[in-house]
């Protein structure tokens, strides 16, 4: 198994980008991640977010500036589907940042499709959203993902699964980036869903914590998920990235406490893909 460079999904710092955005982005420099994953709101206003998520992101140019000035890389961007008038916003975006992976963090991200996970008709036009969305991407030499939850395994659509009728119908071009945490939370394996997905699964996110719903996460090795099987199973991941929505402990100390488990198992590097 080759070893893949870390990064940490910026989710799980939004409360402390909040109070100091590139002094954030420096902690986790610091700590020896490789890259960030950054999310974009596009259009939504940050007083239409939740009030622990309206980060003062900076524009593309400036955000590209100070990452670059970090040492810290994009290891893939979260950002709404590349469709309409938000297209080139996006695109552009993920330019800037020096990334070819979009990911669309959850069907509730999806303006007039966020319970594309418990109903079939709405689901299918999402996935020919997907399509749409990839066909643009692949002109911009972008690849588009999407990221899951435990609510795509929740509901019974007509003896199977959102994840799995997502995946049977959207178009090759999209990649998966595999939440294991959500995956087992969910009742499923993993590693089993990793490997189903084979050469698909380019990212992978890597979370710990009981797997119970409304229960905090905690640092990687400290929780029931068994982090060093996913990562063999996520052999065509390009980046290992940790994200923690919410934590039992204090959250940088858990992301260096993350970092540290990866690295000393050499399951992952402190390198970026360019090295």
């Amino acid at each position: 198994m080759e070893p893949k460079p870390i990064a940490v999904n910026l989710f799980s710092v939004r409360r402390e980008l909040i109070e100091d955005f590139e002094g954030t982005l420096g902690r986790i420099a610091e700590m020896g991640y490789a890259g960030v994953e950054p999310m974009l709101f596009g259009p939504i206003p940050l007083e239409a977010l939740p009030e622990d998520m309206r980060v003062p992101t900076p524009g593309p140019a400036e955000f590209a500036a100070m990452l670059a000035r970090l040492g810290l890389r994009t290891a893939s961007l979260h950002a709404p589907l590349p469709e309409s008038e938000v297209a080139d916003y996006v695109f552009d975006y993920a330019e800037a940042l020096g990334t070819d992976q979009l990911v669309l963090a959850s069907f509730l991200a999806l303006p007039d499709a966020g319970n594309a996970h418990a109903d079939a008709d709405v689901l299918a036009l999402a996935i020919e959203r997907f399509g749409a969305a990839a066909e643009l991407a692949a002109k911009r030499g972008v690849s588009l993902g999407f990221h899951n939850h435990h609510f795509e395994w929740e509901v019974d659509l007509g003896g199977r699964f959102a994840w799995d009728v997502f995946w049977d119908g959207v178009d090759a071009r999209v990649n998966a980036e595999v939440d294991v945490y959500w995956a087992q939370t969910a009742g499923r394996d993993p590693v089993a869903e990793i490997v189903a997905l084979g050469p698909r699964c380019r990212r992978v996110h890597l979370k710990d914590g009981p797997c119970v719903l409304g229960e905090p996460q905690v640092a990687l090795g400290t929780g029931s998920v068994d982090i060093e099987a996913c990562v063999a199973a996520a052999k065509y991941s390009d980046w290992h990235i940790v994200e923690l929505d919410d934590c039992a402990t204090d959250m940088l100390d858990a992301l260096e406490a993350s970092r540290r488990f990866l690295i000393d198992r050499g399951l992952s590097i402190t390198g970026s893909p360019q090295d």
